[in-house]
């Protein structure tokens, strides 16, 4: 082992090279290589009985309840997590973002470590042992690199996500081109509240009422629950300077791919109630019914500007027109029952950002890459 990397200077103390090493440098080294390799340990430390068991005593695996008992262990999710260290703990699900730092963070710090250890060893002067173990750790950077690719691709296909957009109403060529930049992300449907078992880690945001404006987390944790933010006219009264509000869209499949690479489109064909425009309700729930197309549902971030606010006494003052702009930016209807009130922007430009999700019977992604599944086994509740 001295001689692995190294050749030694002084023939005849091969078998004496660590032991004059310093009993404090000594312990120093195997710190920081236990720290370094702390995947590693538990990694050995978990297979070493199993490899005892069934190398020492193989007919274990001949009785079938054992080698039931073995491929259910072996297939199991959990398993598989514990192995390649890619933890699955629910109070990361809907997180691949802090998911993802949580591991870059770690895979930082081990390497920190390992540097340590190979500046250490190599300073330690005419020891080829520590020197070859300097060596040792430093190759062991190559799987780090593997490692971190892993989790940035990981990453990547939840909060990067792209929908296989399948069984749609009207066959679609989408563009070549980026997206738009008010386009922030689509979201897999799994993702979403409906989709939530309600146990600890995993359960809807608790928060009554939520003040937390960022789309992710509403739809996410508030997609069959959520009113944004109070009526229009209350916000302004509590608030005058604001000028933004939250609001959802529901479209058919095949016109959100196309919107996230381009922009809305103003309705213009009556049967408008609000008039000519373009539509949003005030919470996701209470866009099924009012909506003409399904398929997608679009949470978006709005500049309303100049706001008539009108009851249903009212809407014959707004019905298929558009001559309340450009007096006016933004119509508001104040339904009967709060809930279910929408509103109607004039331009485009007043659509600041959005996020989409594509419903699951117009994407086979999530299934195929069997992100549907990914929270599945998880009655540890941590891997």
């Amino acid at each position: 082992m001295p001689e692995l990397f190294f050749k030694n200077e002084h023939p005849g103390t091969e078998n004496l090279d660590w032991e004059i090493v310093s009993v404090e440098n000594r312990l120093i080294v195997l710190l920081l290589f236990a720290i370094g390799g702390i995947r590693a340990l538990i990694l050995f430390t978990v297979l070493l009985p199993l490899l005892f068991v069934f190398g020492w005593i193989p007919c274990l695996c001949c009785l079938k309840s054992c080698r039931e008992l073995c491929c259910s262990l072996l297939k199991a999710k959990a398993t598989h997590r514990f192995f390649s260290f890619n933890c699955n703990c629910p109070c990361y699900r809907a997180r691949p973002k802090l998911r993802f730092q949580m591991q870059f963070a770690f895979l930082i710090a081990v390497s920190l470590i390992r540097i340590a250890t190979i500046i250490f060893c190599l300073v330690i002067p005419h020891h080829i042992t520590t020197k070859s173990l300097a060596v040792v750790v430093g190759i062991s950077f190559i799987f780090l690199l593997l490692n971190s690719i892993l989790d940035y691709y990981h990453y990547r296909i939840w909060w990067h996500y792209k929908p296989k957009f399948v069984r749609l109403e009207q066959e679609i060529i989408l563009p070549n081109t980026t997206f738009s930049i008010k386009h922030k992300r689509y979201l897999p449907y799994s993702l979403l509240a409906n989709q939530r078992t309600g146990q600890h880690g995993d359960t809807l945001c608790t928060n009554d009422p939520c003040n937390n404006r960022e789309l992710e987390h509403i739809v996410i944790f508030h997609s069959s629950d959520y009113q944004p933010q109070p009526r229009w006219s209350e916000l302004k009264r509590s608030n005058p300077s604001s000028d933004t509000y939250i609001g959802f869209h529901r479209t058919s499949a095949h016109a959100a791919a196309a919107i996230a690479h381009s922009d809305f489109h103003r309705s213009d064909k009556p049967p408008q109630m609000l008039g000519y425009g373009i539509y949003f309700a005030r919470s996701i729930n209470n866009t099924i019914g009012k909506a003409r197309f399904h398929g997608a549902i679009i949470a978006a971030e709005i500049r309303m500007g100049k706001v008539k606010e009108v009851t249903i006494n009212e809407l014959s003052t707004v019905r298929n027109t558009d001559t309340w702009h450009p007096e006016f930016d933004t119509v508001y209807y104040n339904h009967e029952n709060d809930r279910r009130d929408e509103f109607c922007v004039y331009d485009e430009t007043q659509i600041l950002r959005w996020i989409m999700v594509v419903d699951s019977q117009h994407d086979d992604k999530c299934s195929d890459y069997g992100m549907d599944e990914e929270f599945d086994d998880t009655k540890c509740y941590c891997i």
